[in-house]
């Protein structure tokens, strides 16, 4: 399996004016399989569209989507997928998305009703012939899963989600000035890991901040 960080996500916060934030999509290959992580929403289209056209990559080309939650800045690109098998905890089935607001509750229930295949995840799972393990990290979200990816280039790989959105973030976990549930999950499982890949920021390489 190979795994290409098509671009860094990030956020932009300007107090009651605009608030976007924008997922990192990761894309994994794996033989005839292309796996896609997180693809994003609309402000991530122009990342996705570039690589997969210099790639010369369809959208009937995706087959698997693996989700760490369904917010739309994680999720609304997957209705874009026509072939694509959706990979997300079943957690998500019992929120209520018809109280989300007039614009977001039809936003939330288009991309669902436009899923064709959904193969529910949980902990422990062993995914693509064992090359990612599904941990359930309900710390953001109830149906939130963080993946670890066993890769050829890049060894393996913590894809957060978003537990922890940035290295800011990070830097509180790794100085144990947080000491909950998802500061002991990343320490734990980050110090083994080659890369921690974060939803909305740029990855940084495990050796540089944990001694093993």
């Amino acid at each position: 399996m190979v795994a290409t960080i098509i671009n860094n996500g990030g956020s932009i916060r300007i107090p009651k004016n605009v608030e976007v934030a924008y997922s990192t999509p990761v894309l994994l290959t794996q033989n005839d399989r292309k796996i896609l992580i997180d693809p994003g929403d609309y402000t991530s289209f122009g990342f996705l569209e570039e690589y997969f056209e210099n790639h010369d990559i369809n959208l009937e080309d995706v087959t698997d989507i693996l989700l760490t939650h369904l917010h739309l800045d994680h999720a609304y690109a997957t209705r874009f997928f026509p072939n694509a098998t959706i990979y997300i905890n079943g957690a998500y089935k019992s929120k209520p998305y018809n109280k989300f607001g007039l614009f977001k509750s039809k936003l939330y229930l288009e991309i669902i009703n436009s899923w064709k295949n959904v193969v529910e995840i949980d902990a422990g799972m062993k995914l693509f012939n064992g090359k990612v393990v599904v941990f359930h990290t309900p710390w953001h979200a109830k149906e939130h899963c963080s993946f670890v990816i066993d890769t050829e280039n890049m060894g393996k790989i913590l894809y957060t989600g978003d537990i922890v959105m940035n290295r800011v973030e990070f830097y509180d976990i790794i100085r144990w000035l947080r000491k909950d549930d998802c500061a002991r999950f990343v320490n734990t499982i980050g110090r083994k890991c080659d890369y921690i890949v974060f939803t909305h920021d740029e990855y940084v390489k495990s050796d540089d901040y944990f001694r093993r």
